[in-house]
């Protein structure tokens, strides 16, 4: 993954286009490249950044680059089944600036056949008080918007008109230190880069995963 994205930073975008879509005409499946190729690569771009090894216009550049790809390539939504799906409001933590954890969370649940809205920008409380849903997700990358997060996670239970809104979070920094989200009261954890999209109901009856798990369990 660092040789690809080192070559998104260097304005390679046409050459790493070519490859990622050479993996889909192989048959990679859309969601597999999202989670196992696009993710890490965002995640490496954050550690070019730490070790100062690229400039600000370089990861712009090579974020952007990732998310036009991603629009085009992320699977529509699953046909839904008689029963109605569970449905869950997505945003990116108070703060973080980067939303391609949130993009990938989304497209994910959809091919599920969950229903997923995109939370307002400002706002998330009046929207929760609005509209009703099962789930609130948040996706997160590093730690200094945790408290920020905390705040967001208490407003959103405080608004909702569902009593017992679930609350999801997501990130790098949760598959660093997954206790964040105990200690933030998540009641579900997403600690690596993809989520459970094999087992469709592990998040609504709480059921033990190896990279996702209950933090009140």
């Amino acid at each position: 993954m660092a040789r690809l994205a080192r070559l998104l930073v260097v304005g390679g975008s046409d050459v790493f286009r070519d490859e990622v879509e050479t993996r889909l005409a192989a048959g990679a499946a859309p969601l597999s490249v999202m989670n196992e190729i696009l993710a890490p690569i965002a995640r490496e771009l954050g550690r070019l950044w730490d070790r100062d090894d690229c400039d600000l216009i370089d990861v712009q550049r090579a974020c952007g680059a990732l998310q036009r790809l991603m629009s085009r390539i992320k699977p529509q939504a699953a046909a839904r089944g008689p029963l109605k799906p569970p449905s869950i409001l997505m945003r990116v933590a108070p703060g973080e600036r980067h939303t391609l954890g949130a993009e990938v969370a989304e497209a994910a649940f959809r091919d599920l056949g969950w229903r997923v809205s995109r939370g307002e920008a400002r706002g998330i409380g009046a929207q929760l008080a609005r509209e009703w849903h099962d789930f609130v997700g948040f996706s997160l990358g590093c730690d200094r918007h945790v408290e920020s997060l905390s705040h967001a996670i208490a407003e959103a239970r405080a608004a909702s008109r569902n009593p017992r809104l679930l609350v999801v979070v997501g990130g790098a920094i949760f598959a660093e230190h997954p206790d964040i989200a105990r200690n933030i009261e998540a009641d579900f954890c997403v600690c690596a880069a993809t989520i459970p999209v094999k087992r469709p109901n592990a998040l609504v009856t709480g059921s033990a995963m190896s990279h996702a798990f209950h933090t009140r369990g």
